[in-house]
């Protein structure tokens, strides 16, 4: 997972996609589609909301990415296009990093990272990828740690 970029990559849904299918049958239940939007903090639909937005109990992989880039990206005023975010207050990027704040003390640690990477079902990708060195690339301050105002100019690649 690219933890640069302020959206995520068709490569990493397609793995997040194939963690979430558990019976490899090739779809995502509604259940499944809401536990993974609860990890990531965007659990701002009802079960009840999904199957009035998707008009079914399942998606298959085609449908979860068309899902992700129409709802998920829109509703975090992202624009696909260009790949530029252009968020009006900072709602969801407090959301985004209370994700990864996983002990809310304010701060991401790279235990927090690799914790929260392991929870999404990049297991192997967290033990492989060295994920102090990905905090320290954003840790202007050199205390060790991403704070939120770090992890804002990460987002908007200021």
């Amino acid at each position: 997972m690219d933890c640069t970029s302020s959206f995520i990559s068709t490569n990493d849904l397609r793995r997040m996609f194939k963690q979430l299918d558990k019976n490899q049958d090739g779809l995502v239940t509604l259940d499944e589609l809401c536990w993974i939007l609860e990890k990531l903090g965007w659990a701002e639909h009802t079960q009840n909301d999904l199957e009035l937005i998707v008009g079914k109990q399942s998606l298959d992989l085609d449908e979860f990415l068309r899902f992700y880039h129409d709802t998920v990206l829109a509703s975090k005023g992202t624009n696909t296009n260009n790949d530029v975010v252009v968020v009006d207050d900072d709602e969801a990027i407090v959301r985004a990093f209370n994700v990864f704040d996983v002990n809310g003390d304010g701060y991401i640690s790279a235990e927090e990272l690799r914790d929260v990477l392991e929870r999404l079902g990049f297991e192997e990708e967290a033990k492989a990828w060295d994920c102090g060195r990905m905090i320290r690339v954003h840790d202007k301050n050199l205390d060790g740690f991403v704070d939120f105002e770090e992890f804002k100019n990460m987002i908007l690649h200021v």
